[in-house]
């Protein structure tokens, strides 16, 4: 998993460098990896680099905050699991924002459902 993780960060480099949030819209309702937006202000985009974040993905677990979003910032969505509830959602995205890789709750992210249709299990 770490490699999967390790390849996704190369991937992204070169992704972020040819593209910009202004250029780039948020999906509504979305479908895929891509750019979401975010909803709400100081969102947390989490990380420890521990086996524990990885697994189940939570403030707990993951107690490092990176950085923080805010609407209408927009996060670039790799991969999602299941980790702890926030809002009624139990799953957390893997994104890139504000130049750091990390967990944030799924539930902030501009999506009609709790989970991003499209975006593959972390």
């Amino acid at each position: 998993m770490k490699r999967l993780f390790r390849a996704l960060a190369v991937a992204a480099v070169g992704m972020v460098a040819a593209t910009t949030l202004a250029a780039t819209p948020a999906h509504a309702s979305g479908y895929g990896v891509g750019w979401y937006g975010i909803w709400a202000s100081s969102v947390n985009v989490r990380n420890n680099g521990g086996d524990a974040c990885y697994n189940y993905p939570g403030p707990a677990n993951c107690p490092t905050v990176l950085t923080t979003v805010s609407a209408p910032q927009q996060v670039y969505v790799y991969c999602q699991k299941a980790g702890e509830t926030i809002g009624g959602n139990p799953y957390w995205v893997y994104a890139y924002a504000n130049g750091m890789y990390g967990w944030l709750a799924g539930y902030y992210t501009d999506n009609a459902t709790n989970w991003i249709d499209g975006v593959p299990t972390c």
